[in-house]
């Protein structure tokens, strides 16, 4: 939003929000002077003077009628102010008016015809954060059916416009203009209601080849992520919609362990851990616990390979025993983490943790993640008292999961270098800054749209291993214009790569296959030759009908400008072998990448 549109918007709200105010105060100064004025124009002739006449007149001044003035002469100086002020106040109660009874109605005009905005569907602590973050920079028109109850008129953001009514109706979503959006968020408490809003959305994203509109859809149990994303990849009758599913808990755990990580998986760190890891603890196996003890054995599973050490990690909490076999079940990177589960009462440590066995070290830290902030505060403090009286202060790191940032983080002071010089020092201490806090939807929103969306990531990681491909095969970095990083590729290739992500079930059901979420009973899955030779083909083949849908003709390769020509639109008989081996290698990198992603291939006719 341009910041024209902005300070124009921050006006018209400045002035629907004071045109009352401003009409009392007109009113009152001109009825005033009106009557001061009045009673000294009446005061001068006895004849016609009364204190009705007075008041009469002074109010007449307010619809600007000019009896009082017809004999055309001079009058006093409080009669002339006040002739002028009181139609203007009088203009300005009936602004008031107006905009009192046509405010929503304009909201919703200006929803309708708005362009390259976002909408949030739904409210509740998600769906605020994201308004909150993303009205700052951008116009957003949030659809719920209490959405003025949770941004009243006093309290509207400069870049926010609301739509009252339900999300999951077609005709609602026209309100806020999502054929012209450039992205939409569904909010809503329940998954099949956020499936309905990218449904109803789906329907309105008409003739936006070119510029596909965004929908990321939120999950509530994190288990249904890969299923759904498992149904959706590879469905090519959306040209103008791209599709994705988001769950808050699993932004959080990435987010959690960008700002809080342990040391072997520090940003700075390159190379395989050279020492055994320090201990973790997770407390509370709620969302974000269950999706931060999968995210570290994911990042532990990438940082030591298949054969490396064990991750010391201690889970507790009510039924703790019961969810970590659900998880192993779920997610074979469980299997290169020594996980231990203790059924405690809820934000309780286990023992083998405040009192371990032999010369065990503390641990490096303790990730409180219980649903409840009171409780997690409580347990994140007492966990320190704990660890403080068995090894030492501070030895270890205390990471309590709190809901919005500016609450517990705030009140013990979180880190001074982000305090700004006006602020005041915390209002209670933080014991050595021992205990930090981790407000989950303040951080994890708003979400990175490259990184939540599938199909990109899986561009980019295709993208990844052909780049490497072709290094170990002799091909220089920046020799041609695909042999360079993700971030340096030009649009029309990542286009590409995005295209052949978005073909992957298409081309899977072609030859029997589909795919399904991991599953740690699962053995490795390995195309045989002839379907790596038949999926190569039909890759081909899709390669080659996109590239001739964007111009490219057979020729010389000349990627830029009108004329853009590529060699390798053949057929596949008549494709080099250099380029069939490429394709080959794509196909059979298939399930790595496929696998990162909690996706994996499996044969329709396999009995087993």
């Amino acid at each position: 939003m341009s910041r024209r549109g902005t300070l124009v918007g921050r006006l018209a709200r400045w002035l629907r929000h004071h045109l009352l105010g401003v009409f009392a105060v007109l009113g009152v100064v001109a009825f005033t002077l009106g009557l001061v004025g009045t009673y000294r124009e009446f005061r001068a002739d006895p004849q016609t003077f009364s204190w009705a006449n007075v008041v009469f007149f002074t109010a007449t001044l307010f619809i600007a009628d000019g009896t009082i003035f017809q004999n055309l002469g001079h009058y006093p100086l409080s009669l002339e102010i006040a002739r002028f002020l009181a139609p203007i106040a009088t203009t300005v109660g009936v602004a008031d008016a107006v905009s009192t009874v046509f405010a929503q109605r304009f909201e919703r005009f200006r929803a309708r015809r708005a362009r390259r905005h976002v909408v949030v569907c739904g409210t509740g602590p998600t769906a605020s954060a994201l308004v909150d973050k993303l009205s700052r920079a951008k116009q957003v028109v949030l659809v719920a059916e209490d959405a003025q109850r949770e941004y009243p008129d006093a309290e509207l953001p400069p870049g926010l416009l609301r739509v009252v009514g339900d999300p999951v109706e077609p005709l609602v979503l026209a309100q806020a203009g999502v054929a012209r959006a450039e992205v939409i968020y569904g909010c809503l408490p329940d998954t099949s209601s956020n499936l309905g809003i990218a449904l109803a959305a789906r329907r309105l994203a008409v003739d936006r080849a070119e510029s596909p509109l965004r929908c990321l859809a939120q999950v509530g149990d994190l288990s249904l992520i890969p299923h759904l994303r498992a149904r959706r990849i590879g469905l090519t009758d959306d040209p103008g919609f791209r599709l994705d599913f988001f769950a808050i808990e699993v932004l959080g755990a990435h987010a959690l362990l960008q700002r809080h990580p342990p040391a072997w998986a520090s940003p700075e760190r390159t190379g395989p851990p050279t020492s055994p890891a320090a201990p973790l603890v997770v407390i509370g196996l709620s969302g974000l616990g269950r999706a931060l003890v999968t995210e570290l054995a994911r990042r532990w599973q990438a940082a030591v390979g298949a054969d490396g050490p064990l991750l010391p990690l201690a889970v507790s909490g009510p039924d703790a025993t019961e969810a970590v076999t659900t998880m192993r079940e779920r997610e074979p990177a469980l299997g290169r983490v020594r996980l231990t589960a203790h059924d405690t009462r809820r934000g309780a440590l286990p023992p083998a943790v405040t009192d371990p066995p032999g010369d065990q070290p503390p641990p490096e830290f303790v990730y409180v993640c219980d649903g409840d902030e009171e409780l997690a505060l409580l347990a994140g403090l007492d966990a320190a008292q704990a660890l403080d009286r068995r090894f030492g202060v501070a030895r270890t790191t205390i990471v309590v999961r709190t809901g919005r940032q500016r609450s517990l983080h705030d009140v013990f002071g979180g880190s001074a270098s982000r305090r700004p010089p006006a602020v005041a020092g915390p209002l209670l201490a933080n014991l050595r800054d021992g205990v930090r806090f981790f407000a989950v939807n303040d951080e994890a929103l708003p979400l990175d749209l490259g990184d939540t969306d599938f199909v990109d990531r899986l561009a980019q990681a295709s993208h990844a291993h052909y780049v490497e491909a072709e290094l170990r095969a002799g091909i220089e970095m920046g020799s041609r214009q695909a042999m360079v990083p993700w971030a340096d590729l030009p649009d029309d290739l990542r286009d590409a790569n995005r295209a052949q992500a978005a073909h992957v079930g298409e081309i899977l059901r072609a030859q029997a296959l589909m795919l399904m979420p991991v599953d740690a009973a699962e053995t490795d899955f390995a195309f045989t030759e002839a379907e790596v030779e038949e999926l190569a083909l039909l890759e081909h083949d899709r390669w080659r009908r996109e590239r001739s849908t964007r111009g490219y003709q057979l020729g010389p390769v000349r990627q830029d400008g009108i004329d853009r020509r590529h060699p390798a639109l053949v057929d596949w008989s008549a494709l080099a072998e250099a380029d069939q081996e490429r394709a080959r290698r794509a196909v059979r990198v298939l399930p790595t990448i496929l696998a990162h992603a909690g996706l994996r291939i499996v044969r329709l006719n396999d009995p087993t």
